[in-house]
Parts: C-alpha cells; structure tokens; sequence
C-alpha cells in the first residue's frame, strides 16, 4: 500500500479509488474507495465485476455526489449511477472485509468503518438475487450483504 498517494488522493478528492484485479482466474475484478468515512463519515463503496476503468470512474462519481451531500443507504435503489439502470445498495457484511478491502483496513487501522455494496442488474435489469439471473455470470457479482428477495425490483 502506499499510504503517501492514498493519503494525497484523499486530501486531494476526498477519496482514493483502490482497483483489484485477482489472480486467480475465476475471481471477478473490484474496486472500492477509501476515505468516504473519515471525510464525510458515509460508508466506503465497493463494486465488484465490472471493467476496472469504469468501477474507478462510478466509484468517483458516486463519491462526488457524497461531496455534494448525497448520501447512499443500504437497501435502496438508486437511478443516478448507471444510465438507464438502478443500483442497489446492501451494507457488506464484515467477515467479507479481508477478502474485498485489505488496503482499506490497513487505512483506518483500529478503526472500524462500514462498506456499501452497489450491485447493478444485467443489460436485461436482472438482478443477482433473481432467478433469472443468468447461472453463467454468478461469480461475476457476490452478494455480501443482505439482498432484496428474488422478486424485487426497484420501485416494487
């Protein structure tokens, strides 16, 4: 970890954007900020599956709106992040911390922190907890945090 750039990074935009692409070949990339809590106490934001480039630029985009006094909450949708589709937050269970955001932990130290999860549907707006989700892309999205049921869908 360099500590010198995240810490730059947060002073300078109020968060740093840590990007992980796993080695191990079945594992999906994520990414999640840090510095959300210590600058605007809101949880630190994690999205998992997608293109590093754009996980990177929601994660500002949503930490931008967070500057501007936003606040995300677990358990809601939101339609202002992707285009033409709602996220859904869940707050990500701590026992998944080590696994997702080691550096963040490393951060704080001691201090403890909560962790959203944005989960985005499918092109077609299925979501992970649906069973229409498509079987193929299960390890692309793990939940980590407690999921609607299978058949809610933003504004149910």
């Amino acid at each position: 970890m360099n500590r010198e750039r995240i810490d730059f990074n947060i002073s300078q935009y109020g968060l740093h954007v840590c990007k992980v692409f796993p080695t191990e070949e079945a594992q999906p990339n994520f990414g999640y900020s840090i510095g959300l809590f210590r600058n605007y106490r809101h949880p630190e934001v994690l999205i998992i599956g997608l293109k590093l480039e754009l996980i990177h630029s929601l994660i500002n985009c949503i930490g931008e709106d967070i500057r501007n006094g936003k606040s995300f909450l677990p358990g809601q949708f939101y339609s202002d992040i992707i285009d033409g589709y709602e996220c859904f937050f869940t707050s990500v269970e701590k026992r998944y911390y080590e696994d997702y955001v080691g550096q963040a932990l490393m951060y704080y130290g001691d201090q403890e922190f909560p962790l959203l999860q944005c989960i985005y549907p499918t092109l077609k707006n299925i979501y992970p907890w649906q069973l229409s989700w498509p079987v193929e892309i299960n390890f692309l999205q793990p939940m980590l945090g407690q999921v609607p049921g299978a058949g809610m869908q933003p504004g149910a």
